[in-house]
Order: C-alpha cells, then sequence, then structure tokens
C-alpha cells in the first residue's frame, strides 16, 4: 500500500513526495448554465447538529509524479445511473469507546479543499469500474451538469466503495499509485456526517436545502441495478456518541464486496434565483472494536460526494432506479477515506465565488 494513503498535511512525509498544492487557478462551468427557473426555496431536511471533531480539510501527500492540474472538461446533460433511497430510521447506538480524532492540519483552508475536489483526478480506480458499463463515477474528472429545464429539484449524495486492481481505465492519472487491494479490514469502519446540500442566491445568501446528520444503513449493488439492495443493520452503526453520523463496516467485503454504501440527502427544490450549490460531508475511519487490532491502513475505501437533478420530489422516494426522472448533477473526486475526519465536496461555483462568499457548511471545526 502507497506509504501516504492514509495521511494528511499535519503527517510528515518521506522523501521524494509532496503534499498537494493548496491554491490553484479554478474556473468550473459558467454560471449562466444554472440559470434557474422555480421559485421554491429549500429548507432543513430536519438532521440534527453534532459538535464535529476537528476535521483535515486537504487531501493526503501523494507521489509528486502523479500530481495533475489539467482544467476540467465542460460537460453537456448525460443521463447518470442512479439510485433513490429512502432514509431510514436509525437503531439503537452501539455503546463504542469514542475515540480522540487527531487534530486539524493547522492553517488548512477548506476552500482548498473544495477547489481541489472538483480539480483533481480521483485518488485510485473504484469497484464501480469493473461493474459498470461506461465506469460510473470513477471513470471521468469531477464536473459539474446543468439543469435540465424545467426540473424542479435535487439533492447531495455518497458514494463509497473500495478501490479494485485492474479496472478498466487503468491509464488513467490516478493521484496514489496503488497497491490497489480493495478493503481488507475487517475491523474497520467508514464514519460518515453531515451530508447536506447548500445553494447560493443572486442576492449574495446562502439558503440550506437539506441536511442530513446521519446518513441510512441501504447498501446499493456497484453496478446500481435495482432491485439488490441491502440493509445493513448488522454492519451499520449509530455514532452519535462518536464524533456524529453513522458507520459501516464491510464495504467491499463478504457479503457486501458487490456493493457500496450510498447515501442522498433529502429534495431541495431549486430556488428560482439559485446561481449556483455546493454539496458536501464528513468522512473517517474508525475501528468496529476499539480492542481489536487497529487495520485501518488495509481499508482501501474511496469516497466523494455528488449530486443528481431531480424531476419532481416523487422520484426522490424510489427505491428503484428513476433514471428517467434522475440525471447526475456532477461529482467532486473520489479520495481515501483516512483515520482523520475529511471534506468531501462538489460545487459549480469558481474558487473566486467561493472566497468572496464561502457556504456555511454545517460540521465544520469551530
Amino acid at each position: 500500500m502507497h506509504a501516504n494513503r492514509h495521511a494528511s498535511h499535519a503527517t510528515p512525509i518521506g522523501p521524494g513526495r509532496r503534499p498537494l498544492r493548496a491554491r490553484r487557478c479554478f474556473a468550473l462551468l459558467p454560471v449562466g448554465l444554472l440559470a434557474l427557473a422555480l421559485s421554491a426555496c429549500g429548507g432543513s431536511d430536519g438532521g440534527e447538529a453534532t459538535e464535529p471533531d476537528p476535521v483535515v480539510l486537504s487531501a493526503g501527500a501523494v507521489s509528486s509524479n502523479v500530481v495533475n492540474t489539467n482544467v476540467i472538461p465542460a460537460a453537456g446533460v448525460v443521463p447518470g445511473k442512479v439510485v433513490d433511497s429512502n432514509v431510514i430510521p436509525v437503531p439503537a447506538a452501539v455503546p463504542v469507546k469514542p475515540e480522540a480524532a487527531p487534530a486539524a492540519a493547522a492553517g488548512t483552508d477548506w476552500i482548498d479543499t473544495l477547489v481541489d475536489d472538483m480539480r483533481l483526478f480521483h485518488d485510485g480506480p473504484s469497484a464501480a469500474l469493473g461493474s459498470t458499463a461506461d465506469g460510473g463515477l470513477g471513470a471521468g474528472w469531477p464536473e459539474a451538469r446543468p439543469r435540465p429545464s424545467g426540473w424542479a429539484h435535487a439533492r447531495a449524495r455518497t458514494h463509497t466503495m473500495a478501490d479494485m486492481a485492474h479496472a478498466s481505465g487503468g491509464d488513467h492519472p490516478w493521484r496514489v499509485p496503488g497497491p490497489y487491494t480493495g478493503n481488507q479490514a475487517p475491523n474497520t469502519r467508514v464514519q460518515q456526517r453531515d451530508i447536506q446540500i447548500w445553494w447560493l442566491l443572486s442576492d449574495g445568501k446562502w439558503v440550506l436545502g437539506s441536511h442530513h446528520a446521519r446518513p441510512s444503513d441501504l447498501m446499493l449493488p456497484l453496478d446500481q441495478a435495482g432491485g439488490t439492495e441491502k440493509a445493513g443493520t448488522d454492519i451499520w452503526r449509530d455514532e452519535s456518541a462518536n464524533g456524529g453520523g453513522a458507520s459501516m463496516r464491510s464495504i467491499g467485503r463478504e457479503g457486501y464486496a458487490r456493493h457500496m454504501w450510498r447515501e442522498a440527502s433529502g429534495s431541495s427544490p431549486v430556488p428560482a434565483n439559485a446561481v449556483g450549490a455546493v454539496g458536501a460531508f464528513f468522512s473517517r475511519l474508525i475501528l468496529d472494536d476499539p480492542n481489536g487490532p487497529d487495520d485501518r491502513d488495509k481499508a482501501h475505501v474511496l469516497s466523494a460526494c455528488a449530486g443528481d437533478w431531480l424531476a419532481e420530489r416523487a422520484s426522490l422516494d424510489a427505491r428503484e432506479p428513476q433514471r428517467q426522472n434522475a440525471l447526475r448533477m456532477g461529482s467532486g473526486r473520489l479520495k481515501y477515506v483516512t483515520r482523520q475526519w475529511q471534506l468531501f465536496g462538489w460545487t459549480n461555483l469558481s474558487e473566486a465565488q467561493l472566497r468572496a462568499n464561502p457556504p456555511p457548511l454545517i460540521g465544520l471545526p469551530k
């Protein structure tokens, strides 16, 4: 495994390695792509707030010969393969010993993280590359797609899956050179919290579209075919007493080898005067049994923030694929989940817009 897969900027790096360059000249799609025509404003989706642990806001150090700063190509509206899911009631919490989160990297600018999540390529090949005809989320560069005319809603979502050796598209500029061995960590869980979507309005105000403090327990197949979802109540755990959110084990392992963890926030009506959006969530690796072996370095799990445009509110409630009612809004890059909290983001705004008016994300360190 690459030595810096689970490192952060707060962790020393060895000879020949350097961290990601933080600030980059950055331009995404023009604001005009998001000329929006509906009047309802989004509101909170009811997720309760938790006191967050420190967050590592930039990605880990990578090999110096794989940093890629290519500009994101513009993309048209292409049907995305998406599966809709409901939020499932949270089961009773399982007592665990809370883990002390390492301190966040001093002086890290979280806007850099949003910029890098849209500017840089994926850390490694995801297991979906071997399961979907088009490679799914991990096949291309991060992107932002325009809203189809007349579509009324949107949502943020997460994708979390193991990496995969010999996946299709092996010539892609992966930022971590491998090896890609999948999830070989039976005592490791992936913890996530505070999935959210925010709208920037033309008057400069931010409106919260939706927010879930805790993800659901639904595991979806990598090819996103309907009817083969798994409710992971035996492997899902409430983490409200351990930093917030929920956690899942066995991603890419055991009976879940061909499944991924995917969570969608509640549907958000698109405000009529919205000029852009930001989606985000936070994730880290924790132990299933705090008294067991620490095998987190063997958990090669990737995660990314993405979003969907929805034709109508009802399309969010269906468990079956609704490709006629849901199209990809865009996606950030897949990053390795590490021991420290990381921000995973997606946006269709430029770096200049974000720095001039940062979104008030829920869950950032205070």
